[in-house]
């Protein structure tokens, strides 16, 4: 924004001065002119000096009020013009004459009425220069008022539009911006199509001022306006056209306004591209990290991964796995010796459990060995005391028997037959008596084996 209102205020200064020389000039020659007013061929050495001595000034017409100069009938205008649209030295200029401008009289054109109407100078354009093939011109109007307030005539003298779209073309702040020049009424002064080189055509300028932009111009308003044409998007900046006050300038305002149109590559082209750089950079800068920290990481997690291994080989009973020392004084250094440690430790603790488990087991077999014996003791003595209690029945159920004999019959039984079972009992005792002290032998050898053992 800085950029383009520098820009405009530039380019407004440059086509005021152009625009003021040629109303300064015009100014100085009607001092001369109202000198020689009566002499009408001085007329056409005025207009034609005019020309040759501004570099600014395409042509001069000194017209008059019909029948002004009787002996020269009804019209009379010295009109000197040159052929060239560009600022050069001044010798070099071709100056040619004519006596019409236009294909009607020229006391009925615009450039001529308007001036004399208003009675004060006034631009007028821009005017098809009929005689020049075409090219366009702008005319400062300056009608000739003589000491009475008498209106005699108007002093037309013409800058190329041209000229100005020369300076125009200059206030290029960006490679397809171009600028344009309107008047109060909306019209172009300069064209865009004349201000934009061959090279931006991809950006074609613009034909027609939208209304939001031509109506904030035709107020006099300062700003900018952002609008869409041609399938891609352009900043138009305006401002006033604002002559400069100079001493005995005395028009009234132009009522023009100036803007620059960018279109917005120009402006954010530079800040899209680097912004894609950017993101690219980006990306391939987080790829690149992405791939960095991968190496990493799996430079600092393998001495885990390492450990994860030795843990689930220790889990699965190797507990005599060599761990190498960590060639890292860091966190996973220290932890890889630690575990090292560890596994070391455990190493021995297996051992040491494995031989206990190993003389455990010995001893296990060994008593297993004993309880079996003790169990074959302990079934032998069962049977022998089973079967030797089987034949203590017999004797003791004899005895028994004899006894009662004796207690329930001892009246009736003669002495013989009492003798008779006093001896079978006494048999049945010695019998059972035997049997005792065969228990209490084999009692005695199974105790002195169990004491041995």
């Amino acid at each position: 924004m800085q950029k383009a209102e520098q820009t405009l205020e530039s380019t407004v200064q440059r086509i005021d001065n152009i625009l003021l020389s040629a109303e300064q000039a015009s100014g100085n020659m009607t001092h001369y002119l109202f000198l020689h007013i009566n002499e009408p061929d001085r007329m056409h050495a005025f207009s034609k000096k005019l020309v040759e001595n501004n570099r600014y000034i395409k042509g001069c017409a000194i017209a008059m009020e019909p029948y002004f100069y009787k002996d020269k009938g009804e019209e009379f205008m010295a009109y000197y013009f040159t052929t060239s649209d560009t600022i050069e030295r001044l010798p070099k200029k071709n100056i040619q004459q004519s006596n019409t401008f236009g294909d009607i009289p020229y006391y009925k054109q615009i450039w001529y009425t308007k001036p004399f109407e208003v009675g004060a100078p006034i631009w007028i354009g821009p005017i098809d220069d009929q005689e020049s093939k075409g090219s366009d011109i702008i005319t400062f109007g300056l009608p000739l008022t003589m000491p009475d307030k008498q209106r005699i005539g108007v002093m037309g003298v013409d800058v190329s539009v041209s000229l100005l779209s020369e300076v125009i073309k200059d206030a290029k702040p960006s490679p397809n911006s171009y600028a344009m020049l309107i008047n109060g009424e909306g019209d172009f002064i300069v064209h865009p199509t004349l201000t934009t080189p061959d090279s931006t055509r991809e950006y074609a300028p613009i034909s027609k001022l939208p209304e939001e932009v031509l109506e904030p111009m035709l107020a006099g308003e300062t700003g900018y306006k952002k609008i869409k044409h041609d399938q891609h998007h352009d900043y138009v900046f305006y401002k006033p056209f604002v002559c400069k006050n100079a001493p005995a300038r005395s028009m009234e305002a132009l009522n023009w306004s100036i803007a620059i149109v960018y279109p917005e590559e120009d402006i954010l082209g530079d800040y899209n591209r680097l912004l894609n750089y950017v993101l690219i950079i980006a990306i391939v800068g987080m790829i690149l990290l992405l791939v960095l920290c991968q190496i990493i990481t799996h430079h600092q997690l393998s001495p885990l991964l390492m450990l994860t291994e030795a843990a689930h080989r220790i889990t699965n009973g190797q507990y005599d796995e060599p761990i190498p020392d960590s060639p890292h004084m860091d966190e996973v250094g220290r932890l890889q010796d630690h575990f090292k440690q560890m596994q070391q430790s455990l190493s021995v603790q297996m051992g040491e459990l494995k031989k206990l488990n190993t003389q455990l087991q010995e001893q296990n077999e060994h008593l297993q060995e004993a309880y079996e014996k003790a169990q074959e003791a302990d079934r032998m003595k069962i049977a022998f005391l089973h079967n030797m209690t089987n034949k203590m029945m017999e004797p003791v159920d004899i005895i028994c028997a004899r006894v009662e004999t004796l207690c329930d019959d001892s009246h009736e039984l003669d002495p013989q037959e009492a003798n008779q079972l006093v001896k079978d009992i006494e048999r049945q005792c010695m019998i059972v008596v035997e049997l005792l002290n065969n228990l209490l032998k084999v009692s005695e050898r199974l105790n002195t084996k169990h004491d041995f053992s």
